[in-house]
């Protein structure tokens, strides 16, 4: 009889967990799980939010370097810094036109501008038969040249844009232009390009170069007319004032996934051939 009854206890003491040490075990394994995953959202979290920036930052330096890039060129008539040079056709390129911006009005509404140039890349001028033709010593710094396509020409006394008829090699015949340009006078594209945004992307021309863009603001540094430095700058400067714009300042505003990374990039461009 002890025997069975000691087998008794034996097997009693032997029983499983009591349901209040089931609910303490669960509830110390259900704060060790959340303690996990809470470092878990924050480490994918963190990394989301890094690698928005990094998008940000990306886009914004590429937009930047090009953007800055077209400004420094408005108006370049391929002579450098000339206070003095006569204009043509100043309805197609001057001082007045090589600038238009186009303010939106309201601070949360991107601007846009447009810029009129006279391409990086030139051709040199060899010999002009007429007044609608120039003989250049080669054509191939221009590209692809088609009828319709306007051509800058400048000797840096004066400057005339052709619209091109016809090219035979090194010949370029078109619109006839106010004299028959030297040897050693540039002929260069005449380039029309326009920022904006739409669809949260920077455009130029049309064509995205940047994503994320969430505001675009242009501030237009606008000389005395007697000292060739910024005396104010403007958001909206008059008509009257365009050939005074001698810089531009650019604040590009970013914003990239969730959380939201967002970032400013601002720049001061000279305009090359108004600098002081």
């Amino acid at each position: 009889m002890n025997k069975f009854n000691n087998r008794i206890r034996s097997v009693r003491r032997q029983a499983g967990l009591t349901l209040v040490e089931l609910m303490i075990g669960v509830a110390l394994g259900l704060l060790i799980l959340s303690a996990v995953l809470y470092v878990f959202a924050g480490s994918v979290t963190s990394y989301r939010q890094q690698d928005s920036l990094s998008v940000v930052q990306e886009s914004g330096r590429i937009a930047l370097e090009v953007v800055n890039r077209d400004l420094r060129m408005a108006g370049n008539p391929g002579c450098g810094n000339l206070a003095f040079l006569e204009h043509q056709t100043p309805a197609e390129f001057s001082d007045a036109v090589s600038l238009t911006p186009a303010p939106s009005g309201a601070a949360a509404t991107p601007d846009s501008v447009t810029i009129v140039r006279g391409s990086a890349e030139f051709a040199v001028v060899s010999t002009s038969p007429a007044t609608n033709q120039v003989q250049l010593v080669s054509a191939a710094p221009l590209g692809n040249i088609n009828p319709g396509d306007k051509l800058l020409l400048s000797d840096c006394i004066t400057t005339d844009v052709m619209t091109v008829a016809a090219i035979a090699g090194n010949l370029v015949s078109g619109s006839a232009v106010s004299k028959q340009y030297p040897a050693g006078a540039r002929v260069m594209r005449l380039d029309t390009v326009t920022y904006s945004v739409g669809g949260g992307e920077l455009l130029r021309n049309g064509q995205a170069i940047a994503t994320s863009v969430e505001n675009l603001k242009f501030y237009y540094g606008i000389s005395n007319g007697v000292q060739r430095a910024a005396a104010r700058y403007d958001a909206a400067p008059a008509v009257a004032e365009l050939s005074n714009i001698v810089a531009v300042k650019l604040s590009l505003s970013l914003v990239e996934g969730r959380p939201a990374a967002r970032q400013v990039f601002s720049s001061t461009v000279a305009l090359r051939n108004r600098a002081p």
